[in-house]
């Protein structure tokens, strides 16, 4: 499944990916409204994790959404 996890700022962009790598397949996109996570992840505890992980490092969860995965057309 693909999320895209928006998080409040810009934390780190290179910094965070390569963290969050440990935990998901992930590529961090700056936005204007934030940092756009998109993160493929095998199920909703894997989710948790992350949300988790984010919480742990300070940073300020705005929104998380399923979307669909091209990879799995």
């Amino acid at each position: 499944m693909l999320y895209h996890i928006r998080v409040d700022g810009s934390p780190g962009g290179a910094d965070l990916e390569q963290l969050l790598r440990e935990h998901a397949d992930v590529v961090a996109t700056a936005t204007p409204d934030g940092t756009v996570l998109s993160c493929r992840l095998p199920d909703t505890a894997a989710l948790t994790g992350v949300v988790a992980l984010l919480h742990d490092l300070g940073l300020v969860l705005v929104e998380a959404h399923a979307v669909p995965d091209p990879a799995e057309d």
